[in-house]
């Protein structure tokens, strides 16, 4: 069985790889300005009161209290309509009950209206967490550039600006455009020590994301299907390119925003699931001319790969598990579906491959001992070739 089973795998190797519920929209308020003091369906008071009211909600994150006294202030004075501080807190108020959207847009008002007051440093920064939440790269990298042509730039701003236009690249398919911005982000981590010890900044955390995706991109364009003709060679390239991801991946895991460490966490699960994938299409060689031929390859391939399925499982669990935590409440919901639906097809698949198993004519140990054996001949011929090269 042995020797059958080298001669059907020979030409493949057998190389491995070491949100809190929505809040309630607030109703369309109908306010007037009377006496100074300003009505709506929800607050009345004077701007005074209601900054006061607001900056207090803030400040106790009674998130949906904060938006109904901005929002009535801004609508119902002039002079708040144009206090960018104002539209700065409304723009937090919204991001604390959920309403991601709006508050990018008011962030957005200040940068265009605002562009020389100190807020729209803080605007931009925020912008650029709910674009990257939402999942729009080209604003991503619009806010980047925008970060990137200000005067009053600092380190943790230029950052930032590198990591938001990289990742914008990468999504985009510009690799080497990304990797400048991500190699000229990292220096600045490297310089300053941002994150060295300790949970990473978002802008850092961004980085290295960013970094992670260019590296998953490179891998998953190494094509194993059909083999080529240095399928060990290639196979060892895209698991190298693998771990280096997922080490970028993992060190995104430790940002202060957990939603970098969900998005991270579920991309690692990804990684191995897609190599799962791409290494079982892989038909039986030339070699495997019967039945039991291609029974046993598809035997020896599943058993020798079915590592990369569980890995890609525990991933997930852990990706989930994030989402249990109570400061995870709210904050990155949808990549903790995609991980709950991701690790559900994974399993599905695992339970797939050991019902198949089942009805082969070998047992799952006479496989894994015949990889062994496998294993050791091709060490042993590696050796020897070796000897006669010298």
């Amino acid at each position: 069985m042995f020797r059958r089973a080298a001669l059907l795998i020979v030409t493949l190797g057998i190389a491995g790889c070491g949100e809190k519920p929505e809040p309630r929209s607030p109703q369309p308020a109908t306010k007037v300005n009377a006496s100074n003091q300003i009505i709506s369906t929800r607050v009345e008071g004077t701007a005074k009161e209601l900054r006061i009211r607001g900056e207090h909600a803030l400040l106790e994150q009674k998130w949906q209290e904060a938006v109904d006294a901005f929002e009535a202030l801004i609508a119902g004075d002039p002079a708040a309509a144009n206090d960018p501080s104002i539209i700065y807190d409304l723009a937090l108020a919204y991001e604390g009950v959920g309403e991601r959207e709006k508050a990018r847009v008011r962030y957005r008002e200040i940068v265009k209206r605002f562009p020389n007051d100190p807020n729209a440093r803080s605007a931009l920064a925020r912008e650029v967490s709910l674009d990257a939440y939402l999942e729009d790269w080209t604003a991503l990298g619009e806010a980047g550039e925008t970060i990137l042509a200000r005067k009053d730039i600092e380190p943790a701003d230029k950052m930032l600006g590198y990591g938001a236009r990289g990742l914008a690249r990468i999504t985009a398919g510009d690799e080497d455009g990304a990797k400048k911005d991500v190699n000229a982000g990292q220096d600045i981590v490297d310089e300053t020590g941002f994150g060295k010890t300790g949970q990473l900044p978002i802008a850092a955390a961004m980085l290295k994301y960013a970094e992670g995706e260019i590296k998953k991109t490179k891998s998953e364009k190494i094509v194993l299907n059909p083999p080529p003709p240095d399928f060990v060679m290639k196979l060892e390239m895209r698991c190298a390119l693998l771990l280096e991801a997922q080490s970028n991946y993992a060190d995104a895991i430790r940002s202060v925003d957990l939603h970098w460490a969900a998005m991270s966490g579920f991309r690692v699960g990804q990684m191995y699931r897609s190599l799962h994938q791409h290494l079982m299409m892989i038909p039986p060689t030339a070699l495997a001319k019967t039945e039991s031929d291609k029974q046993l390859f598809y035997g020896i391939m599943h058993v020798r790969y079915r590592a990369l399925l569980d890995k890609g499982i525990e991933m997930m669990k852990r990706t989930i598990a994030l989402g249990q935590k109570p400061e995870m409440q709210g904050v990155a919901t949808a990549w903790m579906k995609r991980a709950e639906s991701a690790k559900a097809e994974m399993e599905q698949a695992l339970a797939e491959e050991k019902a198949i198993l089942k009805t082969l004519p070998y047992t799952e140990e006479t496989l894994e001992k015949t990889l062994l054996i496998m294993k050791q001949k091709m060490v042993d011929d590696e050796e020897k070739k070796l000897k006669n090269s010298k």
